[in-house]
């Protein structure tokens, strides 16, 4: 399906992006993403001379400023912490469950098609995964700096997890069994 909202540039970014959550790196052709897009073939080398890594780096970039909000959005203080993990994994389920239940994350499904050369990708993914730790651990009600950027970096851990878990069982079950876990641990003395 077309998308024929925003401009040629746009457009292929959210098909990147898309397809990047739907199949990662390796799964990501440019017929598909121009297909998808409605772009024609030669908006793609116009606005991405660096050819498909560039359109992937710029799709994570977006990705990546996208989830960052999203995680700064649960985690402004405004709540307990284990109320905020609580309500991300919930909101993680519904969105997934209305996606089609077929749609990972990008960040995480990049990662795992990393190879030796994917520097600007693999820094994005590294940099994405600690900002979203970063955001959090302010929040989280341990007396240790060190405990909570641990926690938080399981927490984003967990966070990934539950993608892959929810994929396989094709349910935002998973988002939810972890973030009541992980509420749970935050609630203990």
């Amino acid at each position: 399906m077309a998308s024929t909202l925003g401009t040629p540039r746009d457009r292929l970014l959210r098909a990147t992006e898309t397809m990047l959550r739907e199949a990662g790196m390796a799964g990501t052709g440019i017929k598909e993403v121009v297909k998808r897009s409605g772009a024609p073939i030669g908006s793609l080398y116009h606005y991405f001379p660096g050819g498909k890594m560039q359109l992937v780096t710029e799709a994570l970039e977006v990705h990546a400023g996208r989830s960052n909000a999203l995680i700064a959005r649960f985690f402004s203080g405004k709540t307990s912490a284990a109320t905020a993990v609580r309500r991300l994994f919930d909101t993680a389920a519904e969105g997934f469950d209305r996606a089609g239940a077929d749609k990972g994350c990008a960040i995480g499904a990049v990662s795992l098609d990393l190879q030796a050369g994917d520097s600007q990708a693999q820094r994005i993914c590294e940099a994405t995964f600690e900002g979203w730790a970063d955001l959090i651990a302010p929040h989280l009600p341990f007396p240790s700096k060190t405990a909570r950027a641990s926690f938080a970096v399981t927490i984003v851990a967990a966070l990934e997890g539950a993608f892959v878990l929810a994929r396989a069982a094709r349910s935002g079950a998973p988002f939810r069994d972890v973030g009541k876990a992980l509420a749970t641990a935050l609630r203990q003395p």
